[in-house]
């Protein structure tokens, strides 16, 4: 938490929040959201099996990438789509181009975005309008993990990839996920989700 905020921050957030004002939260606050429009949306917190797959599939990307290009996997990182107003997202699992320095990561740097659905999370944010919002802002490669009714194990991953500026269904992988590029890759679902 930086020294001009308040201890009382909550109450001074307005309806609609500027890229200065995000960087003005504290970040365990920020860990917790995600910004539409200059909007709050606050996002529920995903199950155990949820964050295994996120886990297990951000550490399968980085044991697979390659010297040249350099990419680095996160889960759970901000990318920044627009400043203005501000729009950003976390998505589960991120891969992106190296950055200098401290500098934010923008969606322009990214190549694979990753998000998993499961009972518990909205299943139009992630099909719909987080789809819309990584197409728009250029993202190659959308990967979309869905989990079987109980939540307990890997049915589907829809991989889209960007064509004329929007995405088209390349594959629905089932039972393992096969990737040649930006990342060779290749793991099966249950990798992803045994105990």
């Amino acid at each position: 938490m930086t020294s001009r905020v308040p201890g009382d921050w909550c109450r001074w957030i307005p309806d609609q929040i500027t890229a200065e004002d995000y960087t003005a939260l504290p970040e365990d606050f920020c860990r917790t959201i995600e910004v539409i429009d200059g909007h709050i949306v606050k996002c529920e917190s995903p199950s155990r099996v949820h964050n295994r797959v996120g886990r297990r599939l951000a550490a399968t990307l980085e044991q697979a990438r390659k010297p040249e290009p350099c990419l680095l996997v996160e889960t759970d990182i901000d990318v920044r789509i627009s400043d203005v107003p501000l729009n950003l997202r976390r998505p589960d699992v991120t891969v992106f181009r190296p950055l200098p320095g401290d500098r934010r990561l923008y969606a322009g740097d990214a190549v694979i975005v990753v998000e998993i659905v499961s009972p518990e999370s909205s299943f139009r944010t992630d099909t719909v309008d987080k789809k819309a919002a990584y197409a728009a802002a250029g993202i190659p490669v959308y990967l979309i993990v869905f989990l079987d009714q109980a939540g307990d194990e890997v049915v589907l991953i829809e991989e889209h990839r960007l064509i004329d500026e929007r995405y088209d269904l390349v594959c629905g992988h089932t039972k393992r996920l096969s990737l040649d590029d930006p990342i060779s890759v290749e793991v099966s679902f249950e990798a992803l989700t045994s105990p």
